[in-house]
């Protein structure tokens, strides 16, 4: 029962979209026969597979850059040593 839920699962893992990957526009569906799906490692799919992923790297070579921004850290406390008997070791101000 478990293996028969396990198929199950991934079959429909690959059926259903996975979502926006990435930034490319979304081109035509992929040109990979419906055998290639479960059958890879045939000669003919071996050559759709790789034309399709020379495809795909293409046009995420060509895809604009995203800039990416480093979030910006809070400052460090600057601290000095408490006055003797305040009741704390240090006095600290951002």
């Amino acid at each position: 029962m478990n293996k028969i839920l396990i198929v199950a699962a991934l079959v429909a893992a690959s059926v259903l979209p996975a979502g926006a990957v990435s930034a490319a526009a979304p081109g035509a569906a992929p040109k990979v026969s419906a055998q290639c799906f479960f059958l890879p490692l045939l000669p003919d799919c071996l050559s759709q597979w790789k034309a399709e992923s020379e495809a795909v790297i293409t046009k995420v070579a060509v895809a604009p850059k995203a800039t990416v921004t480093m979030p910006k850290l809070p400052a460090m406390p600057n601290c000095t040593k408490a006055a003797a008997g305040a009741g704390h070791l240090y006095d600290c101000k951002m």
